[in-house]
């Protein structure tokens, strides 16, 4: 169930967060409590460590990336309700590297953010990408937005939650 209350709260977060102005939030709540959401500190490490994900995941640089992933990784794909360890993770995308060639993300749209209390507690980047890869049985061409809420923990990635809409065409 608390997975499932992350993700419905992370749904809810780019909105909430281009709404509400979060880098102004400077003072703190009139409690002395600092708001719910405020600019990540961490800002820059944390986006350089989603971008060498990123490429590591198309590199197939495996012992690379359990490197930079924290030891309580999980990743939950939104679309499959799937939940993954690191080895489970590494699995899958040895498997997607098995199906398809040519494996690639777009450059990456990033926005960090620190989330000062609740469930989601912690310094978060969403990122925005492309993907794009070849099909090795059919040639097929495959393309699609990809959406990520990546949490970072000691300088790895700590969870990741997965949004994607897969061309049926």
């Amino acid at each position: 169930m608390t997975n499932i209350k992350n993700s419905l709260a992370l749904a809810f977060l780019p909105g909430y967060l281009f709404s509400s102005k979060y880098e102004d939030q400077v003072k703190k709540n009139e409690d002395g409590r600092n708001p719910p959401v405020t600019k990540n500190p961490k800002e820059g490490s944390d986006q350089e460590l989603i971008r060498k994900y990123l490429k590591g995941l198309q590199l197939e640089s495996y012992d690379y990336i359990k490197e930079i992933i924290h030891p309580d990784f999980k990743c939950i794909n939104t679309n499959t309700d799937s939940i993954h360890n690191s080895i489970e993770e590494i699995t899958h995308w040895k498997s997607q590297h098995n199906q398809l060639n040519h494996l690639t993300f777009s450059e990456p749209k990033l926005t960090s953010v620190r989330v000062n209390r609740g469930i989601l507690k912690g310094d978060w980047t969403l990122v925005w990408t492309t993907f794009t890869a070849l099909d090795s049985k059919t040639l097929k061409s495959i393309s699609y937005e990809y959406h990520m809420a990546i949490k970072t923990e000691e300088n790895k990635i700590l969870e990741i939650q997965t949004w994607h809409q897969v061309d049926n065409g």
